[in-house]
């Protein structure tokens, strides 16, 4: 059985690339997301919203467990995640905990253990 984030084969052409960023509105607490699943056919774009949201780092990381989401729900076995949160991808690669983000990342990370491979 395979861990989660364990997998450490090595990116190639047959991965996809998903990119991910979020707007936060912090005086309504409201976010949207957003992320592109780009392969060897061309880019498509997805975006939803997200209520409730208490800081832009907590919408990064919805917006990331989206894409996730999407990828297997796309059938996609080996991605590659891109976001611009240093904090949040610095997280995820220790597996470490933050403030308001614990069940996001427990997500995530769950979620990577049905990719062939994934890296972030």
């Amino acid at each position: 059985m395979k861990s989660p984030m364990a997998q450490k084969l090595t990116p190639n052409a047959s991965c996809v690339l998903v990119k991910t960023d979020a707007a936060w509105k912090e005086s309504l607490n409201i976010a949207g997301l957003g992320w592109t699943v780009e392969n060897q056919s061309g880019t498509a774009q997805f975006s939803a919203p997200a209520h409730y949201v208490k800081t832009a780092l907590v919408a990064e990381a919805l917006a990331l467990r989206e894409a996730i989401w999407k990828c297997r729900e796309l059938g996609h076995a080996r991605i590659r995640c891109e976001s611009d949160s240093a904090v949040l991808n610095k997280a995820i690669k220790a597996k470490t905990s933050l403030a308001g983000l614990y069940g996001v990342l427990a997500d995530i990370i769950s979620l990577s253990s049905c990719f062939e491979f994934i890296s972030f």
